[in-house]
């Protein structure tokens, strides 16, 4: 865990391949999604492989941060990739709990209902993306020794 803090970048590098692997394993799943009345039609693997670009993207960024000799913040780290993670687990539980028609074949997660916790799992993970925000913006701009 520790080499997570100091190098966060390996993190989300080592998330790329666990979503590409995990697209090409659910390829031709479909996710239906209604936002007022319109039915959208979503494959599964896109979402994987958005996320795998987001993770590589935030990799860069710490990555980034290492090549300019500025190293983030310890706490905003952990809470950034605590979040994260926290984040993640409803999606990879639905994702891995799809049948071949894109039904879930259970509704709750630890007795609590799917929906409720993908809409507290989508507002942490924006909460992820401003702390991280904040990390890569304050380690870039801060003077240090």
């Amino acid at each position: 865990m520790k080499k997570f803090i100091t190098k966060p970048h390996l993190f989300f590098f080592y998330l790329i391949p666990v979503f590409l692997i995990l697209g090409f394993v659910k390829r031709n799943v479909p996710i239906d999604v209604s936002i007022s009345y319109i039915y959208y039609l979503i494959n599964v693997d896109f979402w994987c492989y958005v996320s795998a670009v987001y993770f590589g993207l935030i990799g860069l960024n710490y990555l980034a941060l290492n090549w300019a000799n500025k190293s983030p913040q310890n706490i905003l780290t952990i809470l950034h990739i605590l979040l994260q993670i926290i984040a993640l687990l409803p999606y990879l539980y639905a994702i891995f709990n799809l049948d071949e028609t894109g039904n879930l074949q259970t509704e709750t997660l630890l007795g609590f209902d799917l929906n409720s916790l993908f809409l507290i799992s989508f507002f942490l993970f924006l909460v992820s993306i401003f702390i991280h925000l904040i990390n890569f913006l304050a380690s870039l701009f801060l003077k240090r020794d």
